[in-house]
């Protein structure tokens, strides 16, 4: 499990530096096409948390939807008060917008933990099964390479490139260190704590799905982030068929 683990959280912090080089070679090019690849993971995200994580966790404990509420508030909660990284803030400068009041570090701060997060639900799922495990790695690494594009436009506006550079790298560092971080807790949990674990993911995916990425499907493109969404959302559900 932990090898698993620390492998697929890495290829999810390669995503996101892939995100981060597609800015320096082509900004303006990958921040047009990053619209399609956030709408195919937020329908992978909602598919894998709706079809998947909650139907899991239920079977392990009895609170799941509860959890599940709780943990999507918590998230929101500390967007709130940290900063909003949703992807429609690089896309559109101009106007009155909470972000651009935010400081680098302080998004830097929300990117890293959100990033820290992701490897724990890799973790998470592993501990489960490596099918489960991939399938949680899968959704992650969908929604990083995006992220890394996010992190470092955003970062690029507010400090010097190098600096923006730095901590950008940082935050892709931060999913493999999530995931390490979370692999001694989890060898310890009952069913029912492995259950609360993945009721805690599930609510994390629904939240990024619905606040960082379905917003991105009404721009640009629509018909075209329709279909990308669709396409997610089907490619998820029959992987995790497959894998079932």
């Amino acid at each position: 499990m932990e090898t698993n683990a620390l492998i697929y959280s890495g290829i999810a912090g390669a995503a996101t530096f892939s995100g981060i080089l597609a800015v320096l070679w082509r900004q303006k090019l990958a921040l047009k096409y990053s619209h399609y690849v956030n709408s195919f993971a937020a329908g992978s995200l909602l598919t894998l948390a709706l079809a998947k994580l909650i139907p899991e966790a239920s079977g392990l404990t009895s609170s799941t939807t509860l959890v599940v509420l709780a943990s999507f508030i918590a998230f929101f909660l500390l967007e709130a008060v940290v900063v909003s990284h949703s992807g429609l803030e690089i896309h559109f400068q101009e106007g009155p917008r909470r972000a651009a009041l935010a400081k680098g570090p302080v998004i830097f701060s929300g990117l890293f933990l959100h990033s820290l997060v992701d490897g724990f639900v890799i973790a998470v799922g592993f501990a489960v099964s490596f099918e489960f495990g991939l399938l949680a790695a899968g959704a992650v690494i969908l929604h990083e390479l995006p992220e890394g594009i996010t992190t470092f436009a955003l970062l690029l506006i507010r400090m010097a490139r190098k600096t923006a550079l730095i901590l950008s790298v940082a935050v892709a560092l931060a999913t493999p260190v999530g995931a390490a971080l979370a692999m001694g807790p989890l060898g310890s949990l009952s069913e029912s704590g492995l259950g609360v674990m993945l009721a805690i993911g599930a609510g994390s995916f629904l939240y990024v799905a619905a606040s960082d990425l379905i917003p991105e499907t009404h721009q640009g493109d629509i018909p075209r982030n329709v279909v990308a969404v669709l396409l997610g959302a089907v490619l998820m559900y029959l992987t995790v068929i497959l894998l079932d």
